[in-house]
Parts: C-alpha cells; sequence; structure tokens
C-alpha cells in the first residue's frame, strides 16, 4: 500500500485513487459551450457581410438605372426616363432634372441595416 492510502485507512477512510481521465472528463461539454458562444457571432458577422453585398448589388444596379435613365431622357420624355429607370435598376425611387443641355436622373437605394444612398448619371442632349 501507498502511505497515503495507509493513512486514509489509519484514519478510517476509504483509499481514495484519482483517475487519470477524470481531468478529461471534467473538460468535456467545453467544446459544446464555446461553439453556442460563438455561433451567434458568426452568424452576425456572416448576416452584415450579406447584407454588406446586397447593398454593393444595389448600388450597382441603382448606378445602371440611373444611367439607363438619363439616355432615355435624352430622347424621350421624362415619365418614360423613368420608367426605364425603374425596370433596369428595380428600384422605384427615381427622378428626372432637367438644366440647360443636361438631364440628371437619379435613382435612391434604401437598404434596411445601411444608410440611403444615391445614385445619379447626367447625360447632354447634342443637337
Amino acid at each position: 500500500m501507498w502511505p497515503r492510502e495507509r493513512a486514509s485507512r489509519v484514519r478510517g477512510q476509504s483509499a481514495r485513487v484519482v483517475n487519470p481521465r477524470s481531468a478529461v472528463r471534467s473538460e468535456s461539454g467545453s467544446a459544446t459551450v464555446e461553439f453556442a458562444l460563438g455561433l451567434p457571432s458568426v452568424v452576425l458577422v456572416l448576416a452584415f457581410a450579406l447584407s454588406g453585398v446586397a447593398l454593393a448589388l444595389d448600388i450597382e444596379s441603382a448606378q445602371r438605372g440611373a444611367a439607363e435613365g438619363a439616355r432615355a431622357a435624352i430622347v424621350d420624355s421624362d415619365e418614360t426616363a423613368i420608367a426605364v429607370a425603374k425596370a433596369a435598376s428595380g428600384h422605384p425611387n427615381v427622378s428626372i432634372g432637367r438644366s440647360g443641355d443636361f438631364v440628371t436622373a437619379c435613382v435612391t437605394v434604401v437598404r434596411t441595416p445601411w444608410p440611403a444612398v444615391a445614385r445619379c448619371a447626367t447625360a447632354r442632349n447634342r443637337p
């Protein structure tokens, strides 16, 4: 017998044997807890990244719609140009402005967690 076991038996206690795997067992489930705590952070970062990509695509489509609207406003009426810009961009907020020989078409994009963004294109009417 080991001295520690002998001393505990002398006092009337049973011998206590330490299992070498008990340290590993005490950490069981820690990976699950870390995963459960880390998963919302990953989901939040992924949601913001996807929302940012969607905003970038919306801005690109707004720029395309503004350019198409400005070109259409040179040859047609403002109502037709607005319809062309809405069809090209997919966004309903379109405005047309005229100043001399220049026509400006603006398309405004509103994406929920991001501020509103306006993209404008200007075309010149050459005789």
